[in-house]
């Protein structure tokens, strides 16, 4: 990116037009900030906007409590999501404006506050500070603070007012997509939650000495028969009906809600939300299923669907294979420990069952994967993009890698989309009522 040249002051002799454009230039990336879903990345904006004209800008704890609701009492871990999250508007305003001559706002390197550039080559004006008399200046810098305090507040107020209009907004767009089309609205779907069996090791069959995952066994059924080829394990392994659901699966969860909710608005009532370990066969006939967890997280749906797939799982190694290509994908530092980069993938499908219903799988490796992907299904615009796509037919997945810095989601890309055939033996993979 080229070097900045010198940023107007709000402050200066021409107060009224800086902050006229100023606030036009606010309006107008705004508007395009919200068209995309992230409310996150609209109250960074909002906050530092409002900070714009402070003497001092902000610190990562004040971004962390005004944006994020983090206390200093979590330190890194909320200045790294600050320094994350202004990386990543950053980088916004920069691909907003890369083909756009003229004003642009900028964050400027080392610095929490929003200000705005002047054209390129535009002649340097005189010092008005040399030249000004006093009594102008001053009026000049308090009406360039109250229009800008002007533009805020009714920044705040456009957000209140239409809160519910962007949500229903998107719902509308997202519903004409390949991905979320072929839910029926005559009845709510059920949202499937991916969770974990595990296992109590008692080694003196009085007090647990620690919790197990194997992702080889799913269920009780699948610990029966682990005994019958291991009995050694009868006395030290117990089934006390515990399962494990990730964080992030819980937050995309959290996110996937309020879509789910508005595309069945017309049905009168919110989805069921049900945990694979406790999904029945019943439930398959009758209802389209929203799956939302890790793909190690997907119980007995996994095997018909990658039957179905060119892709397959692994579960013992948690890699992914793509059977066409040889390629395999797990989730890894993406380069030294030092740096804190990571990747992570995310996995999306929405294919027909042998039954008429329809499966949504919204999932990834690790949970950087999973809240990636359901980010990524509720934005209506890049869902547009995909469903662009040839491959994105009524059945089809797609594998996004998605990379991380810091412990947080930075960007994603698109690996692979294929069209799927349709789901079929799903009632004879589910495991019996426990």
């Amino acid at each position: 990116m080229p070097e900045i040249p010198v940023v107007d002051s709000p402050a200066s002799p021409d107060a009224a037009d800086h902050l006229a454009q100023f606030a036009a230039e606010v309006a107008r990336f705004r508007e395009v900030l919200a068209a995309g879903r992230s409310a996150v990345f609209v109250q960074l904006f909002d906050f530092l906007v409002s900070r714009s004209t402070d003497d001092r800008a902000p610190k990562e704890v004040e971004i962390a409590l005004a944006v994020f609701g983090k206390d200093g009492a979590e330190g890194s871990v909320g200045d790294s999501a600050v320094r994350v999250y202004v990386h990543r508007l950053r980088k916004r305003l920069d691909d907003h404006y890369a083909n756009q001559s003229g004003r642009r706002l900028f964050i400027p390197k080392g610095q929490y506050r929003i200000l705005l550039a002047p054209e390129a080559g535009a002649a340097a004006e005189p010092d008005a500070t040399k030249t000004a008399p006093a009594g102008p200046r001053w009026r000049s810098a308090a009406f360039a603070l109250a229009a800008l305090a002007f533009v805020v507040l009714n920044l705040v107020a456009w957000q209140i007012v239409t809160a519910q209009k962007r949500v229903a907004d998107p719902a509308l767009q997202l519903r004409s997509t390949s991905f979320w089309r072929p839910l029926a609205l005559d009845k709510p779907s059920i949202l499937v939650t991916g969770d974990n069996f595990l296992l109590a090791e008692a080694k003196d069959r009085k007090s647990v000495n620690r919790l197990i995952l194997d992702p080889t066994i799913l269920s009780r059924g699948d610990f029966g028969n682990y005994l019958t080829t291991h009995p050694q394990s009868f006395y030290t392994l117990y089934d006390f009906d515990l399962h494990l659901s990730p964080v992030g699966t819980a937050l995309a969860t959290w996110d996937i809600l309020p879509v789910v909710n508005a595309l069945h608005g017309q049905v009168g009532s919110s989805p069921t939300i049900t945990p694979i370990s406790r999904l029945k066969s019943s439930a398959l006939d009758g209802n389209d299923i929203i799956y939302v967890g890790r793909l190690a997280s997907m119980g007995f749906l996994a095997a018909p669907l990658f039957r179905s797939s060119t892709l397959s799982w692994d579960p013992q190694s948690g890699k992914l294979s793509d059977r066409r290509s040889g390629r395999s994908f797990s989730d890894a530092p993406a380069g030294p420990a030092d740096q804190g980069t990571g990747r992570d993938y995310g996995y999306i499908a929405s294919v027909a069952t042998s039954s008429g219903r329809h499966i949504v799988v919204i999932s990834g490796l690790g949970d950087h994967g999973v809240q990636s992907m359901a980010s990524l299904v509720t934005d209506a615009v890049q869902m547009g993009k995909l469903a662009g796509q040839r491959a994105a037919t009524r059945s089809f997945e797609a594998l996004y890698e998605v990379r991380t810095m810091n412990d947080a989601p930075m960007d994603r890309s698109l690996v692979m989309i294929r069209p799927l055939r349709s789901v079929s033996g799903m009632a004879a993979n589910t495991p019996a009522a426990s």
